[in-house]
């Protein structure tokens, strides 16, 4: 099997040094996400990409540019790709208290997340997009690459499985790669896997 896309969580920033809901904040990159980024550099060097994606949040254009640049591409900003708008969460610990809450809005996906959006609302914007994203790759000699946020990973997963909670969380700066196969698509983590175990053997 051939990958035919690549998700790029956005590497590390303050907040996820804090554990705090980033949402709709705009943060940039901190000294350790910088290195991250710059490590994606090392890991792509042998790949090449029909097209690279990206959200308009600065943490995942400074997460995608020493990319881009290498490989002399210019991204592709989509507003869509931006992460859940958690609303009155963004800045909030994830605490036990706060993540409960959140989970509340989840359970119940047409309800308004205080000063945010509605969990279908934030399904309905974006998984158009993955799709569109993983069908360039398929539909083109090289892959795409997309960088998102840590949210639009888990809707890529619940997109592909039915299920939130997934094999393919990678940490921040991370990488999730999309394979084609006989039963459909497969999404496995190729570098900074929550589990190691789940790291593809080819990776």
């Amino acid at each position: 099997m051939r990958p035919v896309a690549y998700f790029v969580r956005h590497a590390t920033t303050d907040l996820n040094d804090s554990n705090i809901f980033r949402g709709d904040l705009d943060v940039p990159l901190n000294d350790q996400g910088k290195k991250e980024a710059q490590q994606l550099v090392q890991f792509f060097r042998n790949k090449n990409f029909s097209k690279i994606y990206q959200s308009d949040r600065k943490r995942v254009r400074e997460t995608i540019a020493p990319l881009a640049i290498a490989k002399k591409m210019k991204p592709a900003t989509i507003t869509d790709l931006e992460s859940l708008n958690t609303g009155d969460f963004a800045g909030k610990p994830k605490s036990d208290e706060n993540i409960k809450a959140l989970k509340h809005y989840i359970k119940n996906p047409d309800e308004m997340i205080p000063g945010g959006e509605t969990v279908q609302g934030f399904r309905d914007r974006v998984d158009p997009v993955l799709m569109m994203i993983i069908h360039h790759g398929e539909d083109s000699n090289h892959p795409t690459v997309a960088g998102v946020h840590g949210s639009i990973l888990k809707e890529l997963y619940r997109l592909l499985y039915g299920k939130i909670k997934s094999k393919a969380a990678v940490e921040p700066g991370g990488v999730v790669a999309i394979f084609k196969g006989s039963h459909g698509y497969e999404a496995i983590p190729v570098l900074g896997a929550k589990d190691k175990n789940d790291v593809h053997p080819g990776s």
